[in-house]
C-alpha cells in the first residue's frame, strides 16, 4: 500500500495530506466557538451511537438505484455533529468514519481522506448550525443551512481525488456525482435534522423521521433483485448470440454443399419437372443463405464489441449499396437511384453501417412493383446527416408499424431480420431510424446520424 501511494501524484498527495489537516483545523475552530459542555446529558448517548450507525453504514451499505450506492452513515455523523457539543461533535463523526473504513480495511490514505472530509463538513456544520437547549425558527434555519453545507462539502471534497486519479475534468465530474448523490443527500439531510430538532422539541417523536430507513432497506432488497434479474437476462442474452452465431457458422458449410450440388445438378438435367424442382430448390437455399447471413449480421450487431471507426462517406456508401444490389434490382424490374442533396461524412463502423442500408434497400426493392423505382438519397436532417430509402411499395399497415423494428416481425417478402438489423447498428452509432408511409404510395425510411467531428 505505501508503494501505491508512493506512486500517486505529487498534487494527489497533497490533497489527502491536506484534506485532514483543514478537518482538524476546522474542529479546532468548532471548539474554540462551542466548547465541550454537552446542554444535556443524554446528547453523550450519541458518541456510541455514531459509533456504531458509521459501522453498520459501511458494513452493510445500500443502493437507491442501479450502479448507486449510498452511505447512510451520513445520518449519524450530521446527527452528532448538530446536537453534541461543538469540541466532540466532529471528532466523533470523523473517528467512527476512520473506525469503519479500517473495518473495511480500506487502504489507509484512503481511510485518512474519507475521516478528513467527514471531519471538515462536520466542523462546518457544528460551526454553523451545532442546537443548543433551545430550538426556535431562527436555529432551525440554521441547522438545515449546516446540513446542506455537510452534503455538499462533502461530496465537493470526495470528487478532487477521484479527478486527479482519473485525469478527468474535476467540475464535470463533480457535476455528475451532484446529478446521482442529490436525492440520497438531501434526503438524509433533511432526515438529520429533523431527528435533531425534534431531539429538543419533541423528544418522543425524534425517531419518526428514521421511518425512512426501513423504506430504503425494501428498495435496497429490491434493486438487488432487480439486479439479479438483469444478470441473468443478460446471460440469457449473450447465450442466445452465441448460438445465433454458432448456428450460422454450422449450417452455413453444409448449405453452401447444397447449393454446389444443385448447380451440378442443374447442368446436368434438361428441362421437365426435374429441372423445375432443381430451380425451386436452389432459390429456397438462396434464400435460406440470406437469412443465416441477417442472422450472423445480428448476432454481431448485438454485441458489445468496439466499432471499427473510420470516416465514411455516405455518397460512397450508397453508392456501394446500389452496385451490389443492381443485379437483384433488374431481376426484380425495378431500378435503382441514388441522389445526393448534401455531402456528408459520417465516422462509423463502414461495413455494419453498409449492411443497415443494404437490408433497408433489399426490403425496398422486393416491396416495389415492376417498373417502379427505389431512390436512396443523401441529404442533412434536422440533428445530421442522412440516408433515406424511398419505395413505391404499397406501404405499412398501421397495426404493424409499432413493433416494425421488433425482431421476426415477418412481411410477406422478408425474415423479419433486416429492420431489426438496421435499427440495432444505426442506435449503436449513436443515430435514429424512422419510417414515414402511407397505404398505396410507399415508404420512406430515414437514418439520421451524428455528423463526424472536424479536426
Amino acid at each position: 500500500m505505501a508503494s501505491a501511494f508512493a506512486g500517486f501524484p505529487t498534487r494527489l498527495k497533497a490533497v489527502i495530506v491536506v484534506v485532514p489537516l483543514a478537518g482538524i483545523v476546522l474542529a479546532g475552530a468548532a471548539a474554540a466557538q462551542g466548547g465541550f459542555t454537552a446542554t444535556q446529558a443524554w446528547r453523550w448517548f450519541l458518541v456510541p451511537a455514531c459509533f456504531a450507525g458509521v459501522l453498520l453504514a459501511e458494513k452493510f451499505p445500500v443502493k437507491i438505484g442501479p450502479e448507486q450506492k449510498v452511505n447512510l452513515g451520513a445520518l449519524p455523523c450530521l446527527v452528532a455533529a448538530l446536537l453534541l457539543p461543538p469540541g466532540v461533535g466532529p471528532a466523533t463523526a470523523g473517528v467512527s468514519v476512520l473506525a469503519g473504513n479500517v473495518l473495511m480495511k480500506r487502504p489507509w490514505w484512503d481511510c485518512v481522506f474519507n475521516a478528513g472530509n467527514v471531519l471538515a463538513a462536520s466542523s462546518i456544520a457544528a460551526l454553523v448550525g451545532a442546537i443548543g437547549h433551545d430550538a426556535g425558527a431562527e436555529q432551525d434555519v440554521r441547522a438545515a443551512a449546516a446540513a446542506f453545507l455537510y452534503v455538499g462539502l462533502n461530496v465537493v471534497l470526495a470528487v478532487i481525488p477521484a479527478a486527479m486519479h482519473s485525469g478527468r475534468p474535476y467540475l464535470a465530474l463533480l457535476k455528475k456525482a451532484g446529478a446521482s448523490a442529490w436525492p440520497a443527500s438531501l434526503t438524509l439531510a433533511a432526515c438529520a435534522v429533523s431527528v435533531a430538532v425534534l431531539s429538543i422539541e419533541a423528544p418522543f417523536a425524534a425517531p419518526l423521521p428514521l421511518i425512512v430507513l426501513p423504506l430504503i432497506y425494501r428498495m435496497n432488497l429490491a434493486i438487488h433483485a432487480q439486479t439479479r434479474a438483469n444478470e441473468q437476462l443478460a446471460g440469457v442474452l449473450a447465450a442466445q448470440r452465441r448460438f445465433l452465431t454458432d448456428v450460422s457458422h454450422q449450417v452455413a458449410a453444409p448449405l453452401g454443399t447444397i447449393m454446389t450440388n444443385l448447380s451440378i445438378l442443374k447442368r446436368a438435367t434438361r428441362g421437365g419437372s426435374a429441372n423445375e424442382a432443381i430451380e425451386d430448390s436452389v432459390a429456397e437455399a438462396e434464400r435460406m443463405k440470406r437469412m443465416l447471413g441477417r442472422l450472423r449480421a445480428l448476432a454481431h450487431a448485438d454485441e458489445d464489441v468496439p466499432l471499427r471507426k473510420e470516416l465514411v462517406d455516405l455518397a460512397e456508401l450508397t453508392a456501394d449499396v446500389i452496385r451490389a444490389y443492381t443485379s437483384q434490382a433488374g431481376t426484380s424490374g425495378v431500378g435503382l437511384v441514388t441522389e445526393v442533396v448534401s455531402t456528408s461524412r459520417v465516422s462509423a463502423d463502414k461495413d455494419l453501417l453498409r449492411e443497415a442500408v443494404a437490408n433497408l434497400v433489399d426490403n425496398a426493392v422486393r416491396a416495389s412493383p415492376r417498373g417502379a423505382d427505389v431512390k436512396l438519397r443523401v441529404v442533412r436532417g434536422a440533428t445530421g446527416p442522412s440516408i433515406e430509402v424511398i419505395d413505391s411499395g404499397p406501404g405499412i399497415e398501421e397495426q404493424r408499424l409499432a413493433r416494425l423494428f421488433e425482431r421476426f416481425q415477418r412481411s410477406d417478402s422478408g425474415s423479419g431480420l433486416g429492420l431489426a438489423i438496421a435499427r440495432r447498428v444505426v442506435e449503436r452509432h449513436g443515430g435514429t431510424i424512422r419510417v414515414r408511409t402511407a397505404r398505396g404510395a410507399g415508404s420512406t425510411f430515414t437514418i439520421e446520424l451524428p455528423e463526424a467531428a472536424r479536426s
